[in-house]
């Protein structure tokens, strides 16, 4: 193998290896350095092994068909270090090897632009010029990963969109293998040849069609969530309107119990003065069960209280056995709208479950205290029949769209990282567990 071939292998190795490291580094697999070290050694071998093979082979065909599996090698490397399954680690893959095949093109681009010849692919004219574009590029890569791929698969962590969406990039890397890489020291590429200008057209077009697809993807995400808020702010508005049309149906009541006292303390009398005990006991008896009940009172805060009163007679009309057991004795230090977002979610989640079972032994418990006015507990249990889902790292599926993430689990994990909390989930049928401690000290300012 020339020293040229050997540059030109390490210059594709160590960007892909750099830009995976840097976006991924939060999702590495434990135990972390054996399974890198391990990779990129692996992954070397392979890299260095290809680059040989290449050099032996004349036939573009072959080329691209050897580079496939080297390419699945690298996908199964990725996928044992970092937690994502195949299909979403074959479009990174691929869409990474996209990127470094590119620069390599525009190396060539930009030596004939300093020295108005082209030099033959993988000589060391061109790795002066590939290095230094790799080195300005990087940023950029690195910034496309961060800011549109990394979101597009942590929104979508489950969908199974990716069982399908790396047809683009693999598709990319073989057209690219055919028809551009075969001609780069050809005829073909003099400038005034009509093939001159397909690199960069087809560069272009690449990129925009990821950009467009993956911010596609975002939005989509993004929407699935903002609907998802706007349903428990609708849930909130719904809770507080008939927590006020209870506390103004009790006023009238009162108002009209206070009207007809005089009456019913004049009837009052009378039974005493006649001494007629058994009528003022059978008067007394009806006056009591036509009080007014009083609305329900879980907790002093309005907001909060309001949740659980419209959720409880949600939970009441369904045969549903719930107990509540609020100790909030201080104004808390944490929002109402996170407080709001927790504990909406969890019972929206908790009904939704006991609405599938069949059984007819459905409960649902919620326990809340502050230790302080910074620190708040919040352990919730509930019944629920069938498979819990989740995903490789932890993440739940949600129950009503097939291989969804949950986006209401993800807005409580949002709440619980803003204040450095705590959480632990367990399930083992019939009965859900969630506990949660949230710290207001650790809250950013």
């Amino acid at each position: 193998m020339t020293l040229s071939y050997l540059i030109s292998t390490l210059l594709y190795i160590l960007p892909c290896f750099l830009l995976l490291f840097l976006t991924f580094r939060d999702r590495f697999r434990v135990p972390l350095i054996p399974r890198i070290s391990v990779s990129l050694f692996i992954f070397s071998v392979i890299g260095l092994s290809g680059a040989y093979i290449f050099m032996a082979l004349d036939s573009t065909l072959l080329r691209t068909l050897l580079s496939l599996p080297i390419m699945v090698s690298a996908v199964c490397l990725f996928c044992n270090a970092i937690t994502y399954d195949f299909w979403q680690g074959v479009f990174i893959i691929a869409f990474v090897n996209c990127y470094v095949e590119n620069v390599y093109v525009l190396s060539l681009y930009m030596h004939f632009a300093i020295t108005k010849v082209f030099p033959i692919p993988s000589s060391l004219r061109a790795i002066y010029t590939t290095f230094p574009l790799t080195v300005l590029s990087l940023p950029f890569a690195y910034m496309f990963l961060k800011k549109l791929l990394r979101p597009a698969l942590d929104y979508t962590v489950s969908l199974k969109i990716w069982r399908t969406m790396w047809i683009i990039p693999i598709c990319n890397t073989v057209i690219h293998s055919l028809t551009i890489s075969p001609h780069l020291a050809s005829s073909y590429f003099i400038p005034g040849n009509a093939f001159f200008v397909v690199p960069p057209v087809w560069i272009l077009l690449n990129f925009t069609t990821y950009t467009i697809i993956l911010q596609m993807i975002i939005s989509m995400s993004k929407n699935a969530v903002l609907q998802e808020t706007l349903h428990l702010s609708e849930n909130q508005i719904s809770a507080q309107q008939k927590q006020l049309e209870a506390l103004q149906h009790h006023i009238e009541q009162t108002r009209r119990y206070r009207h007809d006292m005089r009456h019913h303390i004049l009837a009052i009398k009378g039974f005493l003065d006649n001494h007629d005990q058994v009528n003022l006991e059978s008067y007394l008896h009806r006056l009591t069960d036509g009080l007014p009940a009083l609305p329900s009172n879980y907790c002093e805060n309005q907001v909060i209280n309001a949740l659980l009163c419209y959720y409880s007679e949600i939970a009441e009309n369904e045969n549903i056995k719930i107990n509540f057991s609020i100790a909030i004795t201080e104004t808390p230090f944490f929002s109402d709208t996170d407080l709001c977002i927790i504990l909406g979610n969890f019972l929206e989640n908790a009904l939704e479950a006991c609405h599938r079972m069949k059984s007819p032994d459905k409960f649902i418990t919620l326990k809340i205290s502050m230790p302080s006015r910074l620190i708040l507990v919040i352990l919730t249990e509930n019944s629920y029949e069938g498979t819990i889902r989740r995903t490789k790292d932890g993440t739940f599926l949600s129950s009503k769209a097939e291989n969804r993430k949950g986006i209401g689990i993800s807005s409580i994990t949002h709440v619980i990282e803003k204040y450095s909390g705590i959480s632990r989930f367990e399930y083992q049928e019939p009965v859900f567990k969630a506990s949660l401690l949230l710290n207001a000290k650790e809250q950013p300012e």
